[in-house]
């Protein structure tokens, strides 16, 4: 059965914040403009850039409901029990196919940002964040964790992130291409953080 079109947001390419700091918009921007052009001669000779009719890249989006994380202390009923948040900005994306071995090869970025609580007992944030690639008509095809290290500079409670990943590979063949792949994002989320998000209202970080 195809994911429910409820739970994503395909793709999401806007920021929740305004005046992006200059390094988070480089780095965007460098995978932006490389767009879906050759990754380098990486790949070797028999490669095409993705993004065109003929070879379309995968969807990437946010997975709806792990677009922001809250770290509570105990049972965090009180907005004083907040030890840090942290949300997903934009969302950006390149491919390229492999002729020779029949796959397509995608780079993702996203940025986000961190906020310091009230309960907060260390400078230093670990945010566990995902990547799965779906098809279209079954369940996730594959799913990997990769943590973002945050550390929030003296004086500033609130710090800009961002994270790239390379080399997510995924076959194709014969009238499957990128479009029956899904590649949603998000913060790994244990089930107690899962329901704090379905319950409690979320504030944005300006």
């Amino acid at each position: 059965m195809p994911l429910p079109t409820e739970l994503c947001r395909l793709p999401n390419f806007r920021s929740r914040f305004r005046g992006a700091v200059a390094p988070v918009v480089a780095a965007m921007a460098a995978l932006a403009l490389a767009g879906c052009s050759s990754i380098g001669g990486m790949f070797g000779d028999d490669t095409q850039k993705g993004g065109t009719t003929q070879y379309p890249c995968p969807q990437v989006g946010v997975l709806q409901g792990t677009d922001h994380i809250t770290l509570v202390r105990g049972a965090g009923t009180d907005p004083r029990d907040v030890m840090a948040k942290a949300e997903i900005g934009r969302v950006t994306s390149r491919c390229e196919y492999n002729l020779s071995d029949s796959t397509i090869t995608v780079d993702i970025a996203f940025d986000g940002i961190a906020e310091l609580g009230p309960a907060a007992t260390s400078r230093d944030l670990v945010l566990d964040t995902f990547v799965a690639v779906t098809r279209r008509y079954n369940a996730f095809d594959n799913k990997k964790v990769y943590q973002v290290p945050v550390t929030f500079e003296p004086g500033m409670n609130r710090m800009r992130f961002v994270k790239t990943v390379d080399g997510t590979v995924i076959p194709y063949g014969g009238e499957a291409d990128g479009r029956i792949y899904q590649i949603l994002i998000g913060f790994q989320l244990t089930q107690q953080q899962l329901d704090y998000n379905r319950t409690v209202p979320y504030t944005p970080i300006r």
